[in-house]
């Protein structure tokens, strides 16, 4: 069986110096500013691979650069660990974790399920996190101690008017994941994983997506039941986490060491671990081993 720990308690940051709301009016004014070029150029830009073999285009490195540029202006003693421009953690005690896209594969072929992933960590766990998805018009937000929400930005016919609402982030309570009748209710996974299903018996309705952080805000919603992702950095998740934990759910790793807290002056770029999201850590860990642990059928 798969060797599952959790992350420790995420503590909540002093209340003098840095304002989290603060830190998240600057971040939404920058979020909002990217988001209708990513939209315009999404399909357009030419795709090359980094060394992992993974896509990147000028998006990825632009919005990065846009948003380092505005958190760095606000917030000058704070640090930044970005896919792109920095996977070296910094030693900062404030530290601002960002995937500028998440699903660049699907970004580059307009298949709309991508995302834009920030969080802010203080002494090297997550206090404020932000999953955003222009395409689906939707923000994912969550502070320390505070819950979470979705807010959606919906459009009248005409697309001139925009009516957002908002709701409260809840994972969804345990689902039975053999039941047959649960077949409409979507579990998140990578591809290999969501090949593994039937012949663990799942009964679930396994979904392969191609945005790992995207997957987890939809855990904390309550779309979906869990999420299972094999190779994630700490970028993918680091939003994620904090969204999942103000959603009441839990955050697992598994056969490693968790990516947070995230410790200063180490390199990012080559860690990953496989990390589990779901209601609570008995539901995640009989998943995890069914999965993870029993051959393909």
């Amino acid at each position: 069986m798969p060797d599952v720990s959790s992350p420790a308690p995420t503590p909540h940051p002093p209340s003098e110096g840095t304002s989290l709301d603060e830190c998240l009016d600057v971040l939404g004014q920058g979020l909002d500013e990217v988001a209708g070029w990513l939209l315009v150029s999404s399909g357009d830009l030419e795709v090359t691979e980094k060394a992992d073999g993974t896509p990147v285009t000028s998006a990825d490195t632009t919005v990065d650069d846009r948003l380092r540029d505005r958190l760095t202006d606000a917030f000058p003693d704070h640090g930044i660990l970005s896919e792109e421009r920095g996977t070296m953690a910094p030693t900062t005690t404030w530290t601002w974790v960002i995937d500028p896209v998440d699903g660049t594969s699907n970004y580059t072929n307009r298949l709309p399920y991508w995302c834009i992933s920030v969080a802010l960590l203080f002494e090297g766990l997550p206090v404020l996190g932000v999953i955003d998805a222009p395409v689906l018009g939707r923000r994912y937000t969550a502070i320390a101690g505070r819950g979470g929400t979705m807010t959606s930005r919906t459009t009248s016919l005409d697309g001139r008017d925009q009516q957002p609402t908002s709701r409260p982030l809840k994972v969804r309570p345990p689902v039975a994941w053999r039941d047959p009748s649960n077949g409409h209710v979507p579990v998140m996974l990578t591809t290999g994983t969501a090949r593994r299903a039937r012949g663990a018996g799942l009964e679930l309705n396994p979904r392969g997506m191609g945005s790992m952080a995207l997957d987890i805000a939809l855990v904390a919603e309550g779309v979906a039941a869990a999420s299972i992702a094999i190779v994630p950095k700490v970028w993918d998740i680091a939003a994620g986490a904090l969204l999942i934990e103000e959603a009441g759910g839990v955050v697992v790793t598994v056969d490693a060491d968790p990516l947070l807290p995230l410790v200063g002056g180490v390199e990012q770029e080559g860690r990953a671990a496989i990390t589990a999201t779901g209601p609570d850590e008995a539901y995640v860990n009989e998943l995890v081993a069914a999965l993870l642990g029993t051959p393909p059928g």
